[in-house]
């Protein structure tokens, strides 16, 4: 096999970690740009031992940003969450992590142009789910100014604060932000067991269970502590894929190589100690809400999750209304409480027969952490 380089950065964005690279840099064909892409994660291995991916859910991430020929956007971006041990990426959903470092990556490989030092904004326009985000941050010297005071719980220390705005966020799977219709469906699993779930399409496709239907408190903080529901939540996410047609006629479906759905459950807030052992008082947030990625618990809590959970919390009769402080239902900002801390977001949603979404806000921090070449 004859050795190759291509260029690529590593960021942290918000509390993920992935690979970016430019369009231009790979192969346009899809099943060479994903060989190539596959070789350099690393995947499949459970190690990923042979690439520079990270082999967990939350840090085997990819980016596929480039100059964009649109008018209302400076770059168009893919995001792909590659298989840590199978060889397959996944591109239906967005990550809203790795979306807060799209903008500064943007800059500082020279495909946006800045006007001086401060606050500078990126458009990009995220391909999986065909939304518009901008990114606002601040730049020095022409370059993205990672140092800072902001903080988010996952990340230790401070960095600088990346401001996200996402519009067009409903139906970037289905077309629909309630995709059945309903604000409640109830589920008869092959078991036989029923379930009440909220299915909406916004960020990323997502099913909101209550927590107490499993069994839970909204307190878990480590898989070891939800042992009895995880079955139960995998048939729930197939469940629903499949009633809206995700997935082919006897496609062997596993968490680890289909993300879509996304699945989470929710429940009202309750005093519980962090991963840290940081105690969060029951009034510090307004809804506690766990969320599962590529068959694991999120260690904090998926921005495109977040942008899910946020506008089904303005929506009376979803699963999530029920559960949200009142404060949560109606203030523009809604405090999520994970197993590393709080959350903010906000979202600005008009109700109605067809509810819209405005925008959905949100503050993350990013860092760049390399750029070179990779040997594949």
């Amino acid at each position: 096999m004859a050795w190759r380089t291509i260029p690529c950065a590593i960021y942290r964005g918000g509390t993920s970690k992935g690979i970016i690279v430019r369009g231009r840099d790979i192969p346009s064909d899809p099943n060479e740009r994903d060989r190539v892409l596959l070789r350099l994660f690393g995947s499949p291995d459970p190690r990923q031992i042979d690439g520079l991916g990270g082999a967990t859910p939350t840090t085997s991430k990819l980016a596929i940003v480039e100059v964009s020929s649109r008018d209302d956007a400076d770059v168009d971006y893919t995001f792909g969450q590659v298989s840590i041990d199978k060889p397959y990426i996944d591109y239906r959903p967005n990550c809203g992590n790795i979306s807060a470092a799209v903008g500064p990556f943007a800059v500082n490989a020279g495909l946006v142009e800045v006007d001086g030092d401060g606050m500078t904004q990126v458009r990009i326009y995220n391909t999986n789910t065909d939304a518009l985000i901008v990114a606002r941050f601040l730049v020095q010297g022409g370059r993205f100014q990672a140092a800072g005071n902001a903080q988010i719980p996952g990340v230790p220390g401070a960095g600088s604060p990346v401001y996200l705005d996402f519009s067009r966020v409903a139906g970037g799977v289905t077309g629909r932000l309630l995709p059945t219709g309903k604000r409640k469906d109830e589920l008869l699993l092959a078991n036989g067991r029923r379930l009440t779930v909220t299915i909406i399409d916004a960020g990323n496709l997502t099913v909101l269970v209550d927590a107490e239907e499993l069994g839970l408190t909204g307190c878990e903080i480590r898989e070891s502590e939800m042992v009895t529901a995880w079955s139960v939540l995998e048939d729930v996410r197939q469940s629903v894929g499949r009633m809206l047609g995700l997935y082919r006629e006897g496609e062997v479906v596993k968490p680890e190589t289909h993300a879509l759905p996304k699945i989470a459950f929710v429940h009202r807030p309750i005093a519980y100690r962090t991963t840290d052992e940081v105690l969060v008082s029951d009034e510090s947030y307004d809804i506690s809400a766990r969320v599962l990625t590529m068959g694991r618990l999120h260690p904090t809590y998926a921005v495109t999750g977040a942008i899910a959970l946020v506008v089904a919390c303005k929506l009376p009769g979803t699963v999530a209304y029920s559960r949200v402080r009142k404060r949560g239902r109606s203030s523009g900002m809604i405090r999520i409480g994970h197993p590393a801390g709080v959350m903010e977001a906000g979202a600005e949603v008009e109700d109605g027969d067809c509810p819209k979404v405005a925008k959905v806000t949100l503050m993350r921090t990013a860092r760049p952490l390399m750029a070179g070449m990779a040997w594949i």
